[in-house]
């Protein structure tokens, strides 16, 4: 075997699941020996870089392990699938984690399932590029690691969604996403230096849809939830933001920001989120 070529073992593993068995022989058998075919040819495709077709090698050796019950090997070799699909194919690559995760979630593996589900969430954001699924399937996979324990990761599934949300301008999507997140964070020494910037995210798109009047209370809620925060940089440049907003004050706002800037640096999609709120004080009908 080990001296065929990749499609040579290809081939006789098709005929191998194809075959209805013999005098000498089950069709299990046969199905059996075609999951080995498969993934020696799958691996043979691996070593030449021939990532396509390898994906689909292991496709086909894990739908033949379904057939014969082996559910368990065949979310495993879904997996195997998806590492040679990521190299070119990334759409590919999302089929063949989604087929892994519903075994998974066949078998009652929450825990794997939203291992899976992570790592189509990560696909969409980067090479498949498609925020929309991609907020969906992190929500998806931090429902899961929640019911499983695993907060931590969670959190770090919740903070993904709430970052996507905010890109794509569902402001209150967001708030409650990193409300979310600032809560968890409060659970733990470990993770409540960073509830402040939770707060000031959720607060940014309060003024971002703009709704200053809910950004006001949110911020008595945070300060309810966290005494620590409205003294911080963070609570101190919300407080600043909402100020000018309320006034339709935009020098004074751009100057506040120039400030934080200064101080620490915003990041790409908070500046973004800044120009949106930005642009509500600059849309306010003048009243006076």
């Amino acid at each position: 075997m080990s001296t065929s070529s990749a499609e040579d073992l290809l081939k006789n593993a098709e005929k191998k699941a194809s075959a209805s068995g013999g005098w000498f022989s089950s069709a299990q058998s046969k199905l059996e020996e075609a999951v080995e075919l498969f993934k020696a040819a799958a691996n043979k495709f691996r070593i030449q870089n021939r990532f396509e077709e390898a994906g689909n090698a292991f496709m086909r050796a894990a739908e033949t392990e379904v057939k014969v019950g082996e559910k368990d090997y065949a979310a495993n070799t879904f997996f195997e699938a998806n590492k040679c699909f990521k190299m070119s194919r990334p759409e590919l690559a999302v089929v063949a984690l989604t087929r892994a995760r519903e075994i998974l979630i066949e078998r009652g593996r929450f825990r794997q399932a939203a291992d899976r589900e992570k790592a189509i969430a990560e696909l969409y954001k980067t090479d498949a590029a498609d925020p929309e699924k991609a907020l969906e399937a992190y929500e998806q996979a931090a429902q899961w690691y929640t019911q499983e324990g695993a907060s931590a990761t969670a959190s770090g599934c919740w903070r993904e969604a709430a970052q996507i949300a905010t890109d794509l301008g569902r402001f209150p999507q967001a708030i409650e996403r990193w409300e979310q997140v600032a809560a968890m964070s409060l659970e733990s020494n470990l993770t409540r230096y960073s509830v402040k910037d939770y707060y000031l995210n959720a607060g940014l798109c309060y003024l971002a849809i703009p709704d200053y009047v809910a950004a006001g209370r949110a911020m008595g809620y945070y300060a309810q939830q966290d005494p620590t925060f409205p003294p911080t940089m963070e609570g101190r440049f919300l407080h600043s933001l909402l100020e000018a907003a309320e006034a339709g004050d935009l020098a004074v706002f751009d100057s506040r920001v120039q400030e934080y800037d200064r101080t620490k640096k915003v990041l790409g999609w908070q500046a973004s989120l800044l120009r949106q709120v930005r642009k509500g004080i600059q849309d306010e009908p003048d009243l006076s």
